[in-house]
């Protein structure tokens, strides 16, 4: 009954992560005409390249917090007042980086840098104080965002993911109202800065004060504080801050590209193409996040037999959802998306395809990428950021300078099946090695087959093939098959218990 049990934590845990990505795509297809329409299509754009540049400043902490959380994870069933002191002397970690990411900010402040990645005229970011902006943003981040990101990481190990997951809700929805606020205002950047940057605080606060109520025997938090121990943190977590600046460099640094080659005004072509894919990553994310803490202690306990089990069943049932959510939802894309930028952004066909292709690549190898950067497999995630994001962006802005989105689609599209390689073989030849279990090679074959029938339609359409319509149905047959055949390999128990849930799950439902 220990799946069932996972399972069953998993789902909970699942239904409010799915509830906050729902809320997060109301929010979405709420902003974008209301930034359209209050702000203008070049401001907006102006804004959007600005919070990528503020995001990829972010990035400096960000491989920081996720080394010095995933320790917390370990040291929580090993040794309590380890922990404790890890926790304490993490602040001269995020303080040194603070500090440097508020150096940067002034550099760029000081000598008119931000004009060049907004990809607009030193003048109109004087006028917009687009500078500033940015180091409002970055030095509201520095006081709360950082060391309280890490106090958050708490409610992982406590058995609290639930309710961390409430409050990435309250996160995005404070969020959300700030720069809401600020384009129907029709704020400056550097008013909408200031609103920005305060909310974030107060919000982040806000969580800190709830977690001291809920966890009182950890604070103060900076109690056991050792300089040297958070410095040598800090040292282990270079590897995995070059990944996360990587990684966000392919996230965020593709918006400044796009605004530096083409113009702010091109920046919402790209943004609102990857927020409507960005609905299956958040999907995926809500269905994988939650066996974070169950594959984790597999490998601390060395169960990789486990590990093999719960990957096929995630491909089977994850795989197969958003491999068939793609190609449902793929007809009612277009119609859609002119309703929602009100015809104002032209949906650019060949960008959204190869979006979404790499998003189904991306869904095939989610469990692994989760996994090896919940154990802090520094090689393999830089590894794999470092040949993501230089793809992206190097191969990207070539591709994008001569054939325009469908270029940079295509440079995206071709670092997720370089991450997926890489990855793939951390985890089976390295992980799976030292764990004593081996992946049987037809466990694969579904996935893949599902995978490559998406693949196969969606690059059809994309460049506009007379194949694409009779790909369409074969597709769909490719991934209903691709599930059956999965299903039919998965463990007799793994099912019975996933029936069992289900059933459960129905059966509460209809009692409300």
């Amino acid at each position: 009954m220990a799946s069932l049990g996972i399972a069953h934590r998993a789902g909970r845990v699942a239904f409010v992560t799915g509830l906050s990505t729902a809320l997060s795509i109301v929010l979405q297809l709420i902003s974008v005409p209301i930034c359209l329409k209050y702000w203008g299509k070049e401001t907006y754009g102006m804004w959007l390249a600005l919070f990528a540049a503020f995001m990829l400043f972010r990035t400096l902490d960000s491989g920081f917090v996720s080394y010095v959380g995933n320790k917390i994870n370990l040291l929580y069933h090993q040794d309590q007042g380890e922990l404790r002191q890890t926790l304490a002397s993490s602040i001269a970690g995020t303080a040194s980086i603070g500090f440097l990411q508020l150096f940067i900010a002034a550099m760029a402040l000081g000598t008119g840098g931000v004009a060049w990645l907004l990809g607009v005229a030193p003048t109109v970011a004087v006028h917009h104080q687009a500078g500033a902006a940015l180091f409002v943003l970055i030095g509201g981040w520095v006081l709360s965002g950082s060391y309280l990101g890490i106090v958050h990481r708490l409610l992982i190990p406590t058995g609290m993911m639930y309710q961390a997951a409430w409050w990435s809700i309250a996160y995005q929805t404070c969020q959300f109202v700030g720069i809401m606020g600020a384009a129907l205002m029709n704020l400056t950047l550097f008013q909408a800065s200031i609103m920005f940057a305060l909310i974030q605080s107060s919000i982040y606060f806000a969580s800190a004060a709830y977690i001291r109520h809920k966890l009182p025997e950890y604070y103060p938090w900076w109690n056991c504080f050792r300089p040297a121990v958070g410095i040598g943190d800090l040292w282990k977590s270079m590897f995995l801050t070059l990944s996360s600046m990587l990684q966000q460099g392919t996230f965020n640094g593709i918006v400044m590209l796009v605004s530096i080659l083409s113009g702010a005004a091109a920046v919402p072509t790209f943004t609102t193409v990857r927020t409507l894919t960005n609905l299956w990553t958040n999907a995926t994310n809500v269905l994988t996040t939650p066996l974070l803490p169950d594959v984790v202690r597999y490998r601390a306990k060395r169960e990789g037999n486990k590990l093999v089990t719960i990957s096929e069943a995630h491909w089977v049932l994850i795989g197969t959802f958003i491999n068939l959510s793609i190609l449902i939802t793929y007809p009612l894309i277009g119609p859609l998306y002119g309703y929602w930028t009100t015809h104002a952004v032209p949906l650019n066909k060949s960008l959204l395809c190869l979006l979404l292709s790499s998003i189904a690549l991306a869904n095939a190898g989610a469990l692994i990428s989760m996994y090896l950067n919940g154990i802090n497999s520094l090689r393999a995630v830089f590894l794999t950021s470092l040949v993501r994001g230089l793809t992206s962006l190097a191969g990207g802005g070539v591709l994008l300078a001569y054939f325009g989105f469908a270029g940079l689609g295509f440079a995206i599209l071709v670092s997720e099946v370089l991450a997926l390689v890489i990855m793939g073989y951390f985890f089976v030849r390295i992980e799976l090695a030292q764990l004593g279990a081996r992946l049987p090679i037809l466990s694969l074959s579904p996935i893949s087959m599902s995978t490559s029938f998406v693949l196969m339609f969606l690059i059809a359409e994309g460049f506009g093939s007379p194949l694409a319509p009779v790909l369409y149905p074969a597709a769909i047959f490719g991934v209903l098959f691709g599930a059956l055949w999965g299903w039919r390999r998965l463990e007799s128990d793994v099912k019975h218990n996933l029936l069992l849930m289900a059933r459960q799950w129905i059966g509460r439902k209809g009692t409300v």
